[in-house]
């Protein structure tokens, strides 16, 4: 409850900001073309207008962020691609002075596949 009080608070203390700054807005000018518009609407005028500024702005920036991040992710799988073919093409270069140190991993890869049985087969139906 008191987060609830506080929160209302808060958003009547920013209503009321809001509604003094409308209010006395008397010094701001808006200049549209070559119009200029003074007073309460010009204030309602600069207003409405920047907030379908930063409305638009902000669809804008919804659909770049989803481009960017579409592309981004292309160019890190072909990042991780390139850097996959990197270390195969430097690993036949160097194979040569790997050969002692492959042998034994060989005789193990050996080893533990010869100790895998074999699937058994699929019953075609369940006994009865």
């Amino acid at each position: 409850m008191k987060k609830v009080s506080a929160l209302s608070l808060v958003l009547l203390f920013f209503c009321m900001v809001a509604g003094w700054m409308s209010i006395d807005s008397n010094d701001l000018v808006v200049t549209v073309g070559d119009s200029d518009y003074d007073g309460p609407l010009g204030a309602l005028l600069g207003t409405m207008l920047a907030g379908g500024v930063f409305a638009a702005l902000a669809v804008v920036m919804v659909f770049v962020a989803a481009i960017v991040a579409v592309v981004m992710a292309g160019v890190g799988v072909i990042v991780i691609l390139s850097l996959a073919l990197a270390a195969v093409v430097t690993m036949a270069a160097v194979s040569p002075l790997l050969l002692p140190l492959m042998i034994p991993f060989f005789i193990y890869w050996l080893m533990k596949r010869r100790d895998r049985k074999p699937a058994a087969p699929a019953l075609e139906h369940a006994p009865a």
